[in-house]
């Protein structure tokens, strides 16, 4: 039996690659827009529980632990487009939905609703990005990729206050679900499906066993050096600077909630600026050796959070902040799409963003909890000794994946 003719791969910086940034910047701004107004919707509408609130985003990181690897694998049988559709139109309607709610309970199921729609589409966006990249350019890809979002999640925010000065915090809502309506419109009518063509019945068959995949993914030479690194990372973005960092810099430094929001900003901005200097040098010199360095200067950031007494020691430490995300987050994503094999790249990615959640999941509960035993100071070296542990692991057993 003759094999299906494989289509000709598209580059991700050619005139069909290049609608897909579009929509991740028009994503970045409705989700940077909803992140300033979940939080403060749900602790008005759960009557002021700040446990409900932290609920909420711990089951919302919970799922995608699941959601996640399951897209992956439907990426690789239906293909690319119809989930990144699919997830644009489920976190759309979420949204849209927010306008009709008057208790938390019903809050709660569409936020997780939405949260479905979110792992597809970041799951399936970031194959995608695999798909059209290689080796050699996949570091400037994924740079341009979160570059794109970035510039959404920094303008997103001030939009969405300036929505909720004039109309209220549910109206926040409704502009993520246009933007996401947005996305599913663009990705339908001007991105490509990108799923390589099968090659095989064998390979065929390979990929309706998930079991059999999924112990394939974790045998892979390196995938426990990117699961180690990806959850290290995942903790200190979510659970340290994210979580504890703002709390810290009120309650032991005396900042301000506008000092506190400035500092978070100058970071992104940080992070923005550096990420694609960081995508060229990962092309040329490597993921290993960026990631290392990363995940160390990571751990600095860590460190100097301990000696945060004023605005220009957290000043320093958010900068350093800001480096680390821009080298892990792009030297991480490119590593794992060069791990990721051909024919089976939905899987492994979808695999892959398990640990992105499981990150996320644990970082706030157990930085949280370090700090009520130990405070502050003992959670903020834990993550950095973590971090360091991590770059480790990956100088010894990840592979050099540039020149595959």
């Amino acid at each position: 039996m003759s094999s299906p003719r494989r289509p000709a791969p598209i580059n991700v910086f050619s005139r069909q690659g290049l609608p897909i940034f579009a929509t991740f910047l028009t994503w970045g701004t409705g989700s940077g827009a909803q992140t300033l107004a979940r939080p403060l919707f749900a602790y008005f509408i759960s009557g002021g529980s700040i446990f409900l609130v932290t609920f909420l985003i711990s089951a919302l990181a919970a799922l995608r632990m699941f959601t996640g690897p399951l897209t992956g694998f439907l990426t690789d049988h239906w293909g690319r487009k119809p989930m990144a559709v699919t997830g644009a139109f489920l976190r759309g309607s979420a949204s849209f939905a927010v306008l009709f709610v008057d208790n938390y309970a019903q809050f709660f199921v569409l936020e997780m609703v939405g949260a479905v729609g979110v792992s597809m589409w970041q799951t399936t966006s970031q194959v995608m990005v695999a798909d059209m990249s290689t080796p050699k350019n996949r570091g400037k890809a994924v740079a341009a990729r979160n570059t794109s979002l970035r510039l959404g999640q920094i303008f997103g925010p001030i939009l969405g206050g300036g929505i909720a000065a004039i109309w209220g915090l549910q109206a926040v809502f409704v502009i993520n679900g246009i933007t996401k309506y947005i996305v599913m419109v663009v990705t339908f009518r001007l991105v490509a499906e990108t799923r390589p063509g099968e090659t095989s019945d064998k390979q065929r068959q390979i990929r309706t066993s998930p079991r059999g995949m999924i112990l394939k993914i974790l045998a892979l030479r390196g995938f426990t050096a990117l699961a180690i690194t990806t959850v290290a990372v995942s903790l200190m973005n979510q659970g340290v600077f994210m979580t504890l960092f703002p709390i810290a810099a009120q309650s032991e430094a005396g900042l301000n909630d506008a000092q506190v929001g400035s500092l978070l900003s100058i970071a992104g901005v940080v992070t923005l600026l550096a990420s694609f200097p960081n995508g060229m040098f990962v092309d040329r010199y490597g993921r290993k050796r960026s990631l290392v360095a990363g995940l160390l200067i990571a751990a600095i950031a860590g460190v100097l959070l301990v000696f945060v007494a004023d605005f220009q020691t957290a000043l320093i430490a958010a900068l350093v902040f800001g480096l680390a995300q821009a080298i892990n987050m792009g030297a991480n994503q490119a590593f794992a799409m060069d791990l990721a094999p051909e024919n089976e790249r939905g899987a492994f990615l979808g695999v892959w963003t398990l640990f992105q959640s499981l990150g996320a999941f644990i970082g706030p509960l157990m930085a949280g909890a370090i700090v009520e035993v130990w405070g502050f100071d003992a959670a903020f070296y834990f993550v950095a000794a973590l971090l360091v542990a991590a770059a480790l692991a990956m100088a010894i057993i990840g592979p050099e994946t540039r020149k595959r």
